[in-house]
C-alpha cells in the first residue's frame, strides 16, 4: 500500500512539476536568486495553476450519495494558462548606479538602467531570462544631465577624457540574468478521492462527504517531502424548495485542502461551490449531466535560502526569504457530463477561471 501511495505522490509532483526540468533545477534553485518581489511574480503562475487544479474534480453530480452510498477514485486535471502568465516584468527597483564623478554624486535608477525587464515565469520560456541595461549612449546622456543639472559645463563634459570615463561607466552596468521556465503547456494532476452519502431517510437532509490525498512521502532528495490531503461536504438543496417533483438537483459544497511541497511550499485552497445538474438512472445504466459556480482562493506561504552566484558579496547570500502570497484564483464556472455503467463511474467536465481546467475523473461508484 505504502508503495502505491508513493507511485501516486511521484506522479502527483514530479509528473507536474518537473516536466522539462534537469534534476539540478529544483524549484528552490529556481527561485533562491530573486529576493521575494521578483520570486513571488516568477511562481504566481505556478499558485494559481495549483489551486486552480486542486480546486477541481470535488464533484461529478449535483445529487449526493445515499446513506452509506459511496465512490473511490482518481481525478486527473490539467490546468491550462494564458500567454500572459509566461513572462513577468522583473522588479528592478533594488538597483542603481551610484557614482562619484570629480566630486559630483551621480545616481541612476533601475528603471532607467534596465528599460526592458520582461523575463520568463516559472511556465515560460525554457531560456534563462536575460535583462540588458540600455545602450552605452543612454545611460551616458542620463550621467551627463545629472551632471549638468549640478553645474558641470557642457565645454567640461565633452573632453575626451572626460567622455571616455563616461563611457567607462556605462560599459561597466551589468546584465541582469533570472530563472529560466519550464515552457510546460499545461500542468497536470493526479488527485485520489473517496465521497460517502450521509443522507437521513424520510428527513430532507440528502448530504455527502468527500476527502482526497496522499501521506507523506519522500519524493526525492531535490524536492524532499510532499504531503497533500482536503476534505469537504455537500449538501442537497432542492428538498428544502416548497416545489413538489423540483426537476433539478441543487447542492452547495465547500472544500478545503492543504500541500506542502519539500521546505519551499505551504499551500492552502478552498472552494465555495453552488452546484446544479440532472441525472437519468437506468437499471445498471446512468448519464447526467451537472453544472456549477464558485468562490475559491489560493493561499501559499514560501520560505527558501537566497544565494546570487552571480555576486558572492552579495549581503543577503544565505539568508532566509519568507514571504506569503495569494493565487489569482477567485471564480470559477464548470460544466460537466458523467456516465456510470453498473457500479463504473466516468466523467469529464470543464471549468473557467483565472486557468481553464479539463478534468476526467474514473472510479468504482455505488450511489
Amino acid at each position: 500500500m505504502k508503495r502505491r501511495f508513493k507511485t501516486l505522490g511521484v506522479l502527483l509532483v514530479l509528473f507536474a512539476l518537473m516536466i522539462n526540468m534537469s534534476p539540478a533545477q529544483t524549484i528552490e534553485e529556481r527561485i533562491q536568486s530573486m529576493v521575494s518581489t521578483n520570486a513571488e511574480l516568477y511562481v504566481t503562475p505556478l499558485v494559481t495553476a495549483f489551486g486552480s487544479g486542486l480546486n477541481s474534480g470535488w464533484f461529478h453530480s449535483a445529487k449526493p450519495h445515499k446513506l452509506f452510498g459511496f465512490d473511490i477514485g482518481l481525478r486527473a486535471m490539467a490546468v491550462t494558462f494564458p500567454k500572459d502568465q509566461q513572462s513577468f516584468n522583473f522588479d528592478v527597483s533594488g538597483l542603481e548606479l551610484n557614482k562619484t564623478i570629480d566630486g559630483y554624486p551621480i545616481t541612476l535608477n533601475g528603471e532607467d538602467l534596465y528599460p526592458n525587464r520582461e523575463v520568463p515565469t516559472f511556465f515560460g520560456s525554457e531560456e534563462e531570462g536575460v535583462i540588458e541595461p540600455a545602450a552605452e549612449d543612454v545611460i551616458v546622456g542620463l550621467i551627463e544631465e545629472q551632471l549638468l543639472e549640478q553645474g558641470v559645463s557642457q565645454t567640461v563634459i565633452s573632453q575626451p577624457d572626460f567622455q571616455s570615463n563616461l563611457s567607462s561607466i556605462a560599459g561597466s552596468v551589468p546584465a541582469v540574468y533570472t530563472p529560466p521556465g519550464t515552457g510546460m503547456d499545461f500542468l497536470p494532476l493526479i488527485v485520489p478521492q473517496v465521497a460517502l452519502g450521509l443522507s437521513l431517510p424520510m428527513l430532507p437532509i440528502k448530504a455527502e462527504i468527500v476527502a482526497r490525498g496522499i501521506p507523506e512521502i519522500e519524493v526525492s532528495d531535490e524536492i524532499g517531502k510532499f504531503n497533500f490531503y482536503g476534505g469537504g461536504a455537500k449538501l442537497a438543496l432542492d428538498p428544502f424548495i416548497p416545489i413538489p417533483m423540483f426537476p433539478v438537483d441543487i447542492a452547495v459544497g465547500a472544500y478545503f485542502q492543504k500541500m506542502t511541497l519539500g521546505k519551499v511550499f505551504e499551500s492552502n485552497h478552498s472552494l465555495l461551490s453552488l452546484q446544479a445538474g440532472k441525472e437519468l438512472n437506468m437499471l445498471v445504466f446512468a448519464v447526467g449531466v451537472y453544472g456549477g459556480i464558485g468562490l475559491e482562493s489560493s493561499n501559499v506561504k514560501v520560505k527558501y535560502t537566497y544565494m546570487n552566484e552571480n555576486d558572492p558579496h552579495d549581503v543577503l547570500n544565505g539568508s532566509e526569504i519568507k514571504f506569503d502570497m495569494k493565487g489569482e484564483n477567485k471564480f470559477r464556472t464548470t460544466v460537466g457530463a458523467r456516465v456510470r455503467l453498473a457500479v463504473i463511474n466516468v466523467s469529464a467536465d470543464y471549468s473557467m477561471g483565472a486557468d481553464n481546467i479539463l478534468t476526467i475523473g474514473a472510479g468504482f461508484s455505488i450511489r
